[in-house]
Order: C-alpha cells, then structure tokens, then sequence
C-alpha cells in the first residue's frame, strides 16, 4: 500500500494512505493548520500554539494502533476484509472529525450562527465538498476488492460519528466509542500534545499499556470496547491526566480571562457579531483573518485592546475547583460587596466552566453503552470500572470555578475588600 510519512513530535512517524494524503491536501484540511488547538492558551503557556491540522493526524495515528490492538487482544475478532473497512472508516472519522471547527477552537463558539455547532460544519465539509468525492474513491476501493456490503461513504461517515441510525449492524456503536467515549482516541491525543505544547506534565500517562490494554467484551451478541484486568491503572491515569490538564491548564484563570475577551471581542468585529452559515464563508475564516479582524479594532473596543496588548484583569475573588453550595453562596455574597463598593463595571465574572471530570456513571449496567467494562479473558470475569476503581469513584463531582475580575485600576482596592471579608 502506497504511504506517505508525517513525522509527528508526539508519535513519531505517521503513516497516511494516498487517497488519505489527498484529504489532507485539501483546502478544507489545510485551513485547520491555522486553527489552533487550544485557542488564546499561548498567553498562558507560550509554546501552546499548535493547531487542529497536527492533533487530527495524531488521533488518526492513535485511532488505528487502537483498533487493531483491540481486535487482536480478542483473538482476531472480525474477519480480515471486515477489519480492513473498519479501520478505514475510523481513520478517516479520526482524519475529518475536527474540520468544522472555528478559529480559536472552542473558544470562538459562543458566535456560531443560530442552531449551529461546529459538528453541523464538519458534516457539510464531508458532504458537500471535494472530500467527498476522495471518501467515494475509498469506498470504491473497497467495492472492487471485497463487494457492494463493503462500501464507505461520506453519509456513513457522519452517521457513525455522529451515532445516528445504527441500523441492524450495531457493530458501528463498537467503532463510534473509540472517537467519542470516555476511553475515546480523541481524548488521547490531545492529552498528550497539548501537555507536549504547554510544557506541562499534568497531561502524560502510559498511552500505549493503555492501548494494549484494549479488549472487546460481546454484549448481545455485539462487540463492545472493554479493558483487560490490567489496564485498570493505565486507564486510572488516563482520567487522572485529564483531571489535571482542565485545573491547571484548561481552566487557568488568565486563560478564561481571555476566552471570556475572544468571545466579546468577536460579537463586535464580526459581521452581525456572528460567523457566517454557510460553508464556503465559514471556511474562509481561521485564526488569522480574526486576529487582523481584532487588530483593526485595537482602539475602539476594550476586549480588542486587551487581546492585542495582552491586558489581564487580575482575578480577586473565586472558588475552589468543586465548590459546595455554601462556596458558591459566599462567592456570590462577596461579588455583591465588592460591586456595590467599587462599581459593578468594573467587574468581568466566569461562572461557566462546570465540567464533570469523566461521564461515567457509578451506578451502571455492565450492558450499558456508557459503561467502561473489565473483561478478563481467561476466567470470564466481567466487572466495571465503576465497581473496580476507587479514584473514578471519587470523581465524581463538577469541577466548578467560579471566578470574578477586576480591572487593574481597581483591583488594588478590590484585594483590600477581600482582605477584610476574609479576615472577618
């Protein structure tokens, strides 16, 4: 097979198909090399400015070791042609699954058009643009060499993806969870690589035990993903790694603070305050043409000027990262004071960045579609991680900060405020 080699700083070397190199050669493809993966984080951590082009190699590259370890860890569950268009199918799902995304990544998403997300852009730049006429090729490939049954398409793509119509081959749920589940490749990749670009540590865990800790457990009669009796570890360091990364990276207060700025600086330099909707528009946007669209605002909008000149409310009052209610009660007791005695203007709040540290559930059915099942092989026995690990069960609380800043001209008085509550 005729590959071509990416060399990669997290993965080494990648291996890319010649109808895969085309995708990538694409214009819908190439605009994510100026999409960067965790939006203004550069201001925090500087080297954080690598881009959705790298990290959707990257999850193709995991997607596939993953798959296929799988597969052989469960005594080569699928016949060799089933295999073959299963793999396919994820890469290119790995490959094509971020293409929708808007400059700044998530952080821009608060101006997407009405009823819009960015996963209704991905759809249409698979199924409306020269990608899906190469998925076609594919899918042809795969019709002459093994038959009609074979077949890969763009519709199949996002349906899988997207978990829609499953039909009779619930065999499709078993692909959808290694791109979107809590033990997901997507996941994986990016724990790594913006751990790698921040310089950070929180992000690292031991990807490839965890990899080869991948097994199928049968469930009705379906494949199901599961992880051997040894792999619990290696997958408690995974949610672990994730923990970290959302309180010391994700969520650091000065890159909120700029998130929060990015949003308002976009309502008022975009057209209508919103990104286009249609498709051929919205691709024309990417990290730069909104930096341009912020510089030449620079004096006429507060939030502009703050990007531009990097100009950071300092944060005086906040929680802990799973605040009480009783914490929430006094954030919001102390916010009151110091608006009434300062000026509520003065004030920029972040309340919104509630994220639940994984999502499964405690108390489950090993059957159910969120459960990570334990499956030993060799005696049978079938348990959850819910069941085996005491560390998931104690994450199980929101992690919740809730912040207030204050302009710098005032936050000299706002500290002493709050020097005083505090004292009392």
């Amino acid at each position: 097979m005729e590959v071509d080699k990416f060399r990669d700083p997290i993965h080494g070397f990648i291996e890319v198909r010649r109808l895969e190199k085309r995708i990538i050669d694409s214009p819908p493809f190439q605009r994510l090399r100026n999409i960067k993966q965790l939006a203004m984080t550069y201001y925090v951590y500087h080297g954080a400015e690598h881009t959705r082009f790298g990290h959707s190699l990257g999850v193709m590259h995991l997607v596939t070791k993953a798959f296929n370890a799988t597969v052989m860890n469960a005594g080569r569950y699928f016949e060799e042609a089933k295999r073959r268009r299963y793999e396919q199918i994820l890469r290119l799902i790995a490959l094509t699954h971020d293409l929708g995304h808007a400059p700044f990544s998530h952080a821009a998403e608060a101006v997407f058009p009405e009823g819009k997300e960015h996963e209704d852009f991905t759809e249409d730049i698979i199924m409306n643009t020269e990608i899906a006429d190469i998925v076609h090729e594919i899918g042809n490939e795969f019709v002459e060499a093994y038959g009609e049954e074979y077949n890969i398409t763009p519709q199949l793509i996002c349906d899988i993806y997207m978990g829609r119509n499953p039909g009779p081959n619930s065999e499709y749920t078993f692909l959808k969870s290694f791109m979107d589940s809590e033990l997901d490749c997507d996941k994986m990749d990016y724990l790594l690589r913006d751990s790698h670009y921040c310089g950070v540590k929180y992000g690292n865990f031991d990807v490839d035990r965890l990899i080869e800790s991948l097994t199928i457990y049968e469930s009705n009669g379906m494949p199901k993903l599961a992880i051997a009796g040894g792999g619990v570890q290696a997958f408690e360091e995974f949610v672990l790694a994730r923990y970290f990364m959302f309180i010391q990276v994700y969520f650091h207060r000065t890159r909120r603070f700029f998130d929060i700025m990015l949003g308002k600086a976009l309502k008022e330099v975009l057209p209508n305050g919103r990104f286009p909707g249609e498709t051929n528009e919205y691709l024309k946007f990417d990290d730069g043409r909104v930096l341009q669209l912020i510089k030449d605002s620079v004096d006429k909008s507060d939030a502009c000027y703050n990007i531009i000149h990097r100009k950071v409310y300092p944060r005086v009052c906040y929680t802990k990262a799973h605040p009480a209610e009783a914490d929430k009660r006094e954030f919001r007791r102390n916010e009151r004071e110091l608006k009434e005695k300062i000026g509520e203007q003065f004030f920029i709040e972040d309340v919104s960045a509630g994220k639940m540290p994984h999502k499964i559930p405690l108390r489950i059915e090993k059957d159910d579609e969120k459960a990570i099942v334990i499956y030993d092989q060799k005696t049978g026995r079938v348990t959850t991680i819910s069941e085996e690990s005491e560390i998931i069960k104690s994450l199980s609380e929101k992690i919740d900060i809730m912040s207030l800043y204050c302009h710098p001209e005032k936050s000299k008085e706002a500290y002493e405020i709050m020097k005083k509550i505090n004292e009392e």
